[in-house]
């Protein structure tokens, strides 16, 4: 049930006990309900709705229940809409039927809930307790306190029910029993034992994590009564649901990325939860020694996360190395840094990591909640859900195009951060006329398990052609074949002594102004490249080296031998000029600023 349209009818009186419970858990409904008529007279407005989650089966309807529905609605979410939708008391009591109450909890509970927000703190069965939600890092799952009592000031070994009569008095005990670590007050409620006034109920979102239905539903109930949640007295549960992550629960907390975080920075990072993959974050016990500096010139800890699989299986990925040129210029800026690849997006230690870097290939990549997490989307654009910029403190992309309708399209930034290259190791000064590629037109790259019309065709005009890479055998002829691979110093060569090279783009990359980086190595090598349209090229790279080859046509002018290109010395000058703005060392300076800004926001 996706909620109500509008304001909800809300008496001036009374309260409202909605009682919810899985749909194979209606066992202990009967007594809650005795409870409710118990602490608020015999026409106290008591509902029960029950819900479907983790394919939970039906159970029987026991009776003396007031069922708002006889059937099952989908997820907790759901079921608070379902219980809700018809108008509500002057406060709303809203309790799991994993939650034990008595007539005591819920008069403390609707008490609380008549002045804002407010939670009991749940007490597991296992020791843990559940003090509400803390938002430690904006834009990340809030932190439930799932601590055990331990005897250090909290109340540990306390009966969780004072004994007590006087309904002010116990929420004055609760108060002064909670946890002195944390504060009365929390960010939101995650547990399904809450109260509100009615004039300030909103839908509840249809999420399936529990937790974070409940934490957005506080805290858009919160907002608008002008304050927190406060947790109060102290209940037991016996279960809790299991934590499923997916792409609309993504978007719930990452709305929260402009509010500001709460207690120690020092954090650490759980394991990815399925099926989306955020991480959940915690507290760091004790704090850890760590950098805390986002000053100008401090050193920061970098993990660069690239697609490429381990070994040899990924080395001669394009990934491994533009995140290796792109991990030294960083360190020439005193930085620390690591790459991980595919089997390393998550570590055990990564909580020490400053900053996560996720140079966005094939792959998806969990944030890190424990970091400041960039993105910098460098191919295959179309598979970037805007829930996945979303969910990163800032976000670049290598197409202009593309970037302008991502910010447009997802509500947050992504900057334009173009491809880059090494002049380090593309220059000018390699140029070698004995070279088997010098005065040829030359490729070098796989046939990608696909046709490439710019290899095809040139082929098909008979350029003198010459190919390297793997996989060419049976598509150009013997004598256009070079080399299965070269090194990258022999790519740099080849780039420098060849008469034109050729480039091509995938689709998606084209349409969103994606230039490959191929094109800055070859313009770096001072060499002169031939590519098929990409939107928006003329804005980002006019120079007199590259040319565009829209027709069959286009490209048989532009290799011809007599095709009249600029000079060497006009090479050397776009060289020159490529090297100074689009290098990898221009590229990690504006990371490096991004990162020590996000970690100022992140770190106030």
């Amino acid at each position: 049930m996706a909620g109500w349209d509008g304001d909800l009818p809300v008496r001036a009186d009374g309260v409202t006990v909605l009682l919810v419970s899985r749909s194979d858990r209606h066992d202990r409904l009967p007594p809650m309900v005795a409870a409710a008529r118990l602490a608020f007279g015999p026409e106290v407005d008591v509902r029960a709705v029950g819900y479907r989650a983790d394919a939970s089966p039906l159970g029987s309807l026991p009776r003396g229940v007031p069922w708002v529905r006889r059937d099952p609605v989908d997820g907790i979410g759901s079921a608070i809409n379902a219980g809700l939708a018809a108008g509500v008391r002057k406060v709303v009591v809203v309790v799991d039927s994993t939650v034990g109450v008595t007539d005591q909890d819920l008069q403390v509970l609707a008490e609380a809930g008549a002045h804002g927000v407010a939670q009991a703190r749940i007490v597991m069965s296992d020791g843990s307790h559940r003090r509400g939600a803390r938002l430690l890092r904006p834009g990340a799952l809030p932190w439930t306190d799932d601590r055990s009592d331990d005897g250090a000031g909290d109340g540990a070994g306390d009966d969780p029910r004072p004994d007590t009569t006087d309904v002010s008095a116990a929420i004055d005990d609760a108060r002064r029993r909670f946890d002195p670590v944390a504060p009365p007050t929390v960010f939101a409620g995650d547990q399904p034992a809450l109260a509100m006034p009615g004039r300030a109920l909103v839908p509840a979102p249809c999420l399936p994590d529990e937790r974070t239905t409940l934490t957005a539903w506080t805290r858009a109930v919160a907002d608008r009564t002008g304050g927190d949640v406060a947790v109060v007295w102290a209940l037991e549960r016996g279960v809790e649901a299991g934590r499923t992550v997916d792409q609309e629960t993504v978007d719930a907390f990452t709305a929260w990325r402009d509010r500001a975080p709460e207690g120690d920075p020092v954090l650490v990072a759980g394991p990815p939860l399925p099926p989306w993959g955020a991480r959940a974050v915690a507290p760091a016990f004790p704090p850890r020694s760590r950098s805390r500096s986002g000053s100008t010139g401090a050193q920061l800890t970098w993990s660069i996360k690239i697609a490429a699989p381990a070994g040899v299986d990924g080395d001669g990925w394009g990934d491994v190395h533009f995140a290796a040129e792109l991990a030294r210029a960083l360190e020439r800026l005193g930085q620390r840094v690591r790459v991980d690849r595919r089997d390393a997006h998550v570590r055990e230690d990564d909580g020490t990591d400053d900053v996560t870097l996720v140079v966005r290939g094939l792959d998806r990549v969990p944030p890190n909640p424990a970091s400041v997490n960039l993105l910098w989307v460098i191919s295959h654009p179309d598979d970037v859900a805007d829930t996945e910029l979303r969910s990163f403190d800032a976000a670049f992309a290598a197409g202009p195009a593309w970037a302008a309708a991502a910010t447009e399209r997802s509500g947050v930034p992504v900057r334009t951060l173009l491809q880059a290259t090494d002049p380090a190791v593309f220059r000018p000064g390699l140029r070698d006329t004995t070279s088997p590629d010098a005065g040829h037109v030359v490729f070098v790259g796989s046939t990608r398990g696909a046709a490439r019309p710019v290899v095809s065709d040139a082929a098909s005009l008979g350029a003198d052609l010459r190919v390297h890479g793997p996989g060419w055998a049976d598509l150009v002829p013997p004598a256009s074949l070079g080399e299965p691979s070269l090194s990258r110093e022999e790519v740099a060569r080849s780039y420098a002594s060849a008469r034109v090279v050729l480039n091509d783009h995938w689709p998606d990359m084209a349409a969103g102004g994606f230039v490959s980086n191929r094109v800055f190595d070859v313009l770096a090598s001072g060499g002169v490249v031939v590519t098929d349209p990409v939107a928006g090229l003329a804005e980002v790279l006019d120079v007199p080296t590259l040319a565009v080859a829209r027709s069959r046509d286009d490209l048989a002018a532009l290799l011809d031998p007599a095709h009249p290109w600029p000079s060497p010395v006009e090479r050397a000058a776009v060289a020159a000029h490529i090297a100074a703005e689009h290098s990898f060392d221009a590229r990690a300076a504006v990371l490096l600023d991004a990162a020590r800004t996000e970690r100022a926001r992140l770190r106030p």
